[in-house]
């Protein structure tokens, strides 16, 4: 590093030192953050925490879904509000939208996802016969060792029982899940309420908050939340907006091509689209399996949508929607997805990543609180 003959540092090895500091620095980050959500996910297994939110929140269930409106929601508020419109004018557009939102899906889209269940599980026996055939087709076609029929007599065992269940089960589960929607529909008015009251004053229950946290940690209290609530807002309204796309798309698509419920496996790729990187291959693996019980045509159409769908998700949206939301490795969300789905299966999988969003700011505040690597104060994302 120094000039044997002169003494001076040597600006080459002193900025390769450097640049290895660096390179140990981000692995350290990375470690952190990972041993961060195993050691929370593990406390919150054995003591029971998340058990224990999830009772908590169905007693407070209005004043929970209150908050999450209003906190969604009111970033969209204050752009209106710097508009010029007053803060009650913004809230009312606001919750106009959202609730012609609401009385669309629950008159239109709800009735279409019955009926297309209902023609669906009408249509169970023939797509069995379709799976069956292609397997007994398959397995005749290649050449093992072993006996093919015992093989097939299991699967086509396995298939009948898997059937049978999911037609005689299916109507029932959803009648129960259509008689706890009504009856949440009262939770939900009540969430409403309470979000519009808290829309229309959310800066004064910030600083209602903020009086009971002693003087001295309010500044740096404030710096913290704000910066939790800006990064996972943006995880989850990104997140959000991918998974509506992925269903708008998958949904037209498989209209389109004629898949029976294509509503219900646009819903299902949506849905499963919330969970990064694995997500979407679940979804799409059912409605392909289904596309190709209706036929081989209608097999490939399908697959050649979802994958298109995945693409454009992929190279458009994602680098779109997602282009302001959190900064982390692809190898970091994985492994977080695979501890939350370890120790909560696919709820923990849905909620890893606004998580480690979480997880992932709280690090950042206790590395510039402490001083850890240079960091000389608090910033405010």
């Amino acid at each position: 590093m120094f000039n044997k003959n002169k003494n001076e540092i040597n600006k080459q090895e002193l900025n390769e030192t450097i640049g290895l500091l660096k390179k140990i620095l981000k692995l350290l980050y990375f470690v952190m953050i990972v041993a961060m959500i195993f050691i929370i996910t593990l406390i919150a297994r054995e003591w029971g925490v998340v058990k224990f939110i999830l009772s908590l929140l169905k007693v407070i269930s209005p004043l929970f879904i209150g908050f999450i409106i209003a906190w969604l929601f009111n970033p969209l508020v204050l752009k209106l509000k710097e508009k010029g419109l007053p803060r009650w004018c913004g809230t009312a557009i606001v919750y106009i939208i959202l609730i012609l939102f609401l009385v669309i899906f629950f008159k239109v889209f709800i009735p279409t996802i019955y009926e297309q269940i209902n023609d669906l599980i009408k249509s169970i026996p023939d797509i069995l016969d379709s799976v069956e055939k292609f397997i007994d087709n398959t397995l005749n076609n290649i050449d093992l060792d072993f006996d093919v029929e015992v093989v097939k007599e299991n699967l086509f065992n396995t298939l009948s029982k898997y059937a049978n269940s999911l037609t005689n089960d299916l109507p029932e589960k959803i009648l129960n899940m259509v008689f706890s929607l009504i009856s949440a529909l009262g939770t939900i008015a009540f969430g409403l309420v309470v979000g519009l009251y808290m829309m229309l004053d959310y800066d004064s229950i910030k600083k209602q908050f903020v009086k009971y946290i002693p003087s001295k940690y309010r500044k740096e209290t404030k710096i913290l939340v704000n910066n939790i609530g800006n990064e996972v807002r943006k995880s989850v309204n990104g997140t959000l907006l991918v998974a509506c796309a992925v269903f708008i798309f998958d949904s037209i698509g498989f209209s389109i091509v004629g898949l029976k419920g294509a509503l219900i496996f646009g819903l299902f790729c949506g849905l499963t689209d919330l969970i990064p990187y694995v997500g979407p291959y679940i979804g799409g693996a059912a409605a392909v399996i289904v596309g190709f019980s209706q036929g081989t045509v209608t097999g490939f159409l399908i697959l050649a949508i979802v994958v298109i769908v995945q693409l454009l998700e992929n190279f458009v949206l994602q680098p779109v929607i997602m282009s302001k939301t959190m900064k982390l490795h692809p190898v970091t969300i994985i492994i977080g997805l695979l501890i939350f789905a370890h120790f909560f299966g696919i709820i923990g999988m849905i909620f890893a990543t606004p998580t480690i969003a979480l997880l992932k700011v709280v690090y950042e505040f206790i590395v510039m609180k402490f001083n850890l690597f240079g960091e000389n104060s608090l910033k405010e994302s």
